[in-house]
Parts: structure tokens; sequence; C-alpha cells
């Protein structure tokens, strides 16, 4: 058998700078240094006498024979960390490591029930898990920090896959006494906001731009305006105050009793939201990934239909 001229290591890093737009940052994401990564690159044009790699108006971009060893390079990679995983799966229990993003909307409702019916089947993992808005979680699965993330759906970028889970809707959430005019779990126009005092996410959160768009093109004028990114803290000071909020019907699921929260749905027009899992697309989903990520598809779907149902006896 012939004797390759490229190594794994070398593709890596053709894939990382690539990737990356940035001899530094892929050295960063492979754990390595600059100069080390340059290496790689150049030692790789000259075992293959070609260019891979042509800067153009600060940007890197493959060259016919580098888009070749780009493309292979993925499968390549993916196909030896698909290897290691099926040794490691001939074990009969599940083990190893797993980290996860979820962003706060899902937190409240989902972790709690998918962890714990995930436990029973793997105890032996041992998760991470990170609470962060859909920008920091997608830049985390791209730089490998995490297996997988669950964000409000949009752009995710090159070297992503993304698969959804779930349509929720945008729920207005007040305190009890607030819009005696509804009842909890009605349906409330958009205009219901107008001279009210609203809470909105900073623009790190996917949502606050459909918000704000929602608010311009409806002509909604509010009395005022809160930047918060605690949605755990935007909950209790709805509660206690008369603040308002848009929020997902998933985070409003522990208040379907609607003592201390009323929930409104949104309607004229109604803001639905769709759930999508993200992950790299070079990189083995693992057992343990696939199973957590099981559950918590499971838990998200029923909360969202337990609130649908719920409301439909209002």
């Amino acid at each position: 058998m012939p004797i390759p001229k490229i190594s794994i290591r070398a593709l890596k890093a053709l894939i990382s700078v690539y990737e990356e737009q940035s001899f530094s940052r892929a050295a960063a994401r492979e754990n390595a240094t600059q100069s080390g990564m340059s290496m790689q690159i150049k030692t790789l044009e000259e075992r293959l006498e070609v260019k891979v790699l042509e800067r153009a108006r600060n940007q890197l971009n493959l060259t016919a024979e580098g888009r070749i060893l780009y493309d292979e390079g993925r499968k390549i990679i993916k196909s030896l960390v698909e290897a290691e995983e099926k040794i490691s799966a001939q074990a009969d229990t599940l083990q190893g490591s797993l980290k996860i993003g979820i962003i706060p909307a899902l937190t409240r409702s989902v972790v709690q029930a998918a962890l714990s019916q995930f436990k029973t089947i793997a105890p032996m993992v041992e998760i991470s898990l990170v609470e962060e808005y859909s920008g920091s979680l997608i830049n985390r699965v791209v730089a490998g920090e995490i297996d997988f993330a669950i964000v409000p759906a949009g752009p995710v970028g090159p070297g992503l896959d993304a698969e959804y889970i779930a349509q929720d809707n945008e729920m207005l959430l007040c305190n009890s006494k607030m819009f005696p005019e509804y009842s909890h779990l009605s349906a409330a126009p958009l205009s219901s906001l107008n001279n009210k005092k609203l809470i909105v996410p900073s623009h790190q959160n996917v949502r606050r731009v459909q918000i704000e768009k929602l608010l311009d093109s409806y002509q909604i004028e509010v009395s005022d305006l809160l930047e918060m990114d605690g949605m755990l803290a935007t909950i209790e000071l709805v509660a206690q105050s008369d603040w308002v909020a848009i929020l997902p019907s998933a985070i409003c699921h522990a208040d379907l009793d609607g003592r201390m929260r009323k929930s409104l749905k949104i309607t004229e027009p109604a803001i639905p939201l769709d759930y999508i899992m993200v992950k790299r697309n070079d990189a083995t989903f693992t057992l343990p990934a696939q199973k957590m990520a099981e559950q918590i598809k499971y838990q998200t779907k029923k909360i969202i239909s337990e609130f649908q149902e719920t409301s439909k006896l209002h």
C-alpha cells in the first residue's frame, strides 16, 4: 500500500484555517501554535507541489486543489472519529462525557425532565450544560466546545448541520392582575402592548430583531423599554411589577396555573418560533449525544403540546 503524502494533522490545519479564516483562530481551535499551523499548510503544499490556499482582500480562499483536500479531508476525519466511536460503542454501558448548549427559553421546563430520563439509561456519562443565547452557543459548536446546541431557527453558517425540533409560539407574559380584559391563556393582539412597559432581550438574542421589526411594522408604541438578558430575572420582575415581556410558551409552561403570571397568546399577528438542533457536520454525533438529543426533542415537543392543549380549554 502506498504511503500518503498528506497527514491527518495537515488536513485538520487546512480545514480549520479555511473555516476560521484566520491562522491564529485556527491555532486556538486545534490547540496549536500559529507558526505550527502555517508550517502544516506549507509542508502540505510542498509535498503536493500545489497551492491549497490563496489570500484575496483579507480573505482566505481555497484553490481547486485545496477544495478537493478540504471536502475529502472532512470525510476522512469524520470517518476516523466514527471508527473510534464504534470501538467505544462495543461497551454495554454508555460512558464518556457530553457537552451541550441550550437557550434559556428551554432550560426552565425541558432540562430537568430530559436529564432525568437520560440518566436512567446513561448513568455513567458526565454531562456539562451551557446556558447561553443562540449566537454564543453556535460559536461554541463551531469551536468544538460543545457537542450540539438547541437554539431558535436562523442562519448557522458553513460546517454546521441544523435539524428542526419543534415550533413554539411567543406569549405576552404579565402579572396576574394586568390586562383584565383578557383571561389567562387567551389570545391578545400585539397592539395590547401600546403604552406598556416592555422587557426585551439584548441584541445577542436573535429574538430581539424579530420583536423590534414587529413593533415597528405594527406601529406599537411602548411607554418604556428595558433590556434584560436573564429570562428567570425577567419572569420574576414581570410577576412583581407592571413590566411585561414577550417570551416563548416553553418558558411559560411552569406558569400554566396563572397564579402569579398571566400568559396571553399573541395574535394579529401570531409570532411562531422554531427550535433547531445545531451540530458540526464533520464530527461524529456520539451515542450519548444522540440519546440526550432525543430526550430534549421529546420533552420540548411535550411541553409545547401541553401548553397548547391547556390553552384550548380556556
